[in-house]
């Protein structure tokens, strides 16, 4: 067996028994793996307090050819974002970080973008000091992680190479200059009205939804900068919610799974 190293961030976990857990992370040097963690929750050299969300460990583990899941050797705290963890809103903002990475990460598809793409996100999000003590203060902390929402999966969806076609019709190829076609969940891209209105391209009036006011100029100013466009936009936080309605809505019908972590924000 080959023992590798490397830096990453836990995006899922579950128990398998008293002691054992499998684990997956988002690493700087090799994608996304699933390691089978032995003696995880008793080991307390090698993993007590070291396999939270939110942190950012150095992690050494074995690859067996042959085998579907690496091995965890170790873990090492190289970064802790405690802060996320002290506040219920961020908190809660870091599942859909996690779920969505879980899902539509691909095993050992090595992108350093997304590594860096979550790193950055959880300093910044450390650094967040909501203090949500009144509603005033309550609306703008929501307004703020929703920003930080439509960034992360815009530029996950690229990364990964499944951002949507916003340009030109899915079945024509006209042009969308105003921004103004709805867009087809099933085909993944925008459409016109005439397309979208003629029975024989198969849409389905379900598939077809229309997009939020200002979301394609958004998103795509939000692929096209760094993490400090989030306190540069000013934002009426109502269309902020329909911006995250929609990428719920198509990352559930992309997927075909239900995104549990929508549900509880």
């Amino acid at each position: 067996m080959k023992l590798h190293s490397t830096n990453g961030f836990i995006i899922y976990a579950k128990k398998m028994n008293e002691a054992d857990m499998l684990l997956s992370y988002i690493t700087e040097d090799y994608g996304k793996i699933t390691c089978f963690a032995n003696n995880a929750r008793k080991s307390k050299k090698r993993f007590l307090g070291k396999l939270e969300p939110a942190m950012l460990t150095n992690i050494k583990f074995y690859e067996k050819p042959g085998m579907t899941l690496d091995i965890l050797y170790e873990a090492d705290i190289v970064e802790d974002y405690k802060n996320i963890r002290k506040d219920i809103n961020i908190y809660l903002f870091l599942t859909k970080i996690t779920e969505i990475s879980r899902i539509l990460c691909q095993e050992r598809d090595n992108s350093k973008n997304i590594f860096y793409l979550i790193k950055n996100i959880f300093k910044s999000l450390n650094k967040l000091e909501t203090g949500a003590s009144t509603d005033t203060v309550s609306v703008s902390v929501n307004a703020v992680l929703l920003k930080y929402e439509i960034y992360f999966i815009s530029n996950l969806l690229k990364f990964t190479g499944i951002y949507p076609n916003f340009s030109n019709c899915i079945e024509c190829s006209e042009s969308n200059l105003h921004n103004s076609f709805d867009f087809n969940l099933k085909k993944g891209g925008v459409i016109c009205k005439s397309c979208a209105e003629n029975k024989n391209n198969g849409n389905a009036y379900s598939e077809i939804k229309k997009l939020p006011v200002n979301f394609i100029n958004l998103s795509d100013l939000m692929t096209g900068s760094d993490l400090s466009i989030i306190n540069k936009l000013a934002v009426k936080e109502e269309i902020l919610k329909d911006c995250s309605i929609f990428l719920r809505d198509f990352l559930s019908f992309h997927t075909g799974k239900r995104l549990k972590s929508f549900e509880t924000i």
